[in-house]
């Protein structure tokens, strides 16, 4: 969630669940499908040009090649809107890697798994109870609570009030999830009670100080704690089985869906922690937080108008180990041919 104080309006993420027909999840798969063909297409065309040439192809010539792709074979349960997306995520990703060229994030090759999601405009989409309806696959139910409030209402083509975009992907669990983007007028800020807070985070806890008054700590429930040890135990399992064995499949599903779980709980106690303190202080002095952590600080305390100092500390005696010279010409980095084998998360 970030908000943009030029324009006076928020930008809200939300998702849900989709429940589709078997029809339907079908025709969603052929999708994911087509659009992995396709953007392992594009990416061996702009390798093959790049070594041709020397330069990448422009956007324009990635959908020139799109199009091209589409008129091959029909594909109805492909959105327009979703085919020409891979071609402009690819872009967008070569522009990153040549910007910082040595670093990671090079376009790779997508695997079974790792499909792009189907991106949806926001003209398509159209929300009426639990009901949403997604271009070229009709209306389904949808479960995962209630719709941002305050959103705009926006041009006059737009079918749900305040939607830019939409995705739709397949998480660990094997269920279809919507990711919308929604455009949201300012919130009224809370008046706050106190002068000042500090927060800090240690391990998997959570300190609060409120003007001096008794420490508050916010720590993981038994619940969060028992759901950590059933994940170590699955990662152990996993570990133990064979490769490419039906057993293996049935534990990484398990263990993804745990993953999820333990995902979700902390980001639940993270927002329940943040909202609370930039609601009761002026200003907020944080130290060693997370990178999440401090996100949820920094975007809500601009919402509130509430003044967010960061103390960095020195790092830490032995965690800044100098990296070693390489000799001209030598190569350290291991051969691609001989990377290790992907972990599981």
């Amino acid at each position: 969630m970030t908000v943009d104080a030029s324009t006076a309006r928020r930008y809200v993420g939300w998702r849900c669940r989709l429940y589709p027909s078997p029809a339907r999840d079908s025709a969603l798969l052929r999708c994911r499908n087509s659009l992995r063909e396709l953007s392992n297409t594009l990416l061996a065309n702009s390798q093959l040009s790049y070594g041709e040439t020397g330069r990448r192809p422009t956007m324009a010539e990635l959908r020139a090649l799109t199009r091209e792709w589409r008129g091959q074979a029909p594909r109805p349960e492909c959105p327009a809107s979703a085919i020409y997306r891979v071609a402009a995520d690819l872009d967008v990703a070569f522009r990153n890697w040549f910007r910082k060229p040595g670093r990671r994030g090079f376009p790779r090759i997508k695997t079974l798994g790792r499909e792009p999601g189907i991106y949806l405009s926001n003209q398509s989409i159209r929300f009426e109870g639990n009901r949403v309806r997604l271009p070229r696959y009709g209306w389904m139910r949808w479960k995962g609570g209630n719709l941002p409030r305050g959103r705009l209402s926006g041009p006059p083509g737009r079918k749900t009030r305040g939607l830019l975009s939409g995705r739709v992907w397949l998480d660990a669990g094997h269920r279809w999830m919507l990711s919308c983007l929604f455009e949201c007028a300012p919130l009224t800020p809370v008046e706050p009670g106190t002068d000042k807070a500090s927060v800090r985070q240690q391990a998997d806890e959570i300190t609060v100080s409120v003007d001096g008054e008794p420490v508050r700590v916010f720590r993981e429930s038994k619940t969060q704690r028992n759901a950590r040890r059933r994940l170590a135990r699955l990662e152990r399992q996993l570990e133990r089985c064979e490769f490419g064995s039906e057993g293996r499949k049935r534990t990484l599903a398990l263990m993804r869906n745990q993953a999820r779980k333990v995902r979700n709980r902390q980001g639940d106690l993270q927002h329940k922690t943040t909202t609370g303190v930039v609601h009761e202080a002026r200003e907020i002095e944080v130290e060693g937080a997370s990178s999440e952590l401090l996100r949820q600080l920094e975007y809500k305390a601009e919402w509130h108008g509430r003044r967010l100092k960061v103390r960095r500390g020195p790092p830490k005696p032995g965690t800044g180990n100098p990296r070693r010279a390489r000799r001209p010409g030598s190569r350290s980095l291991k051969r691609e041919s001989r990377t290790r084998r992907p972990k599981a998360l």
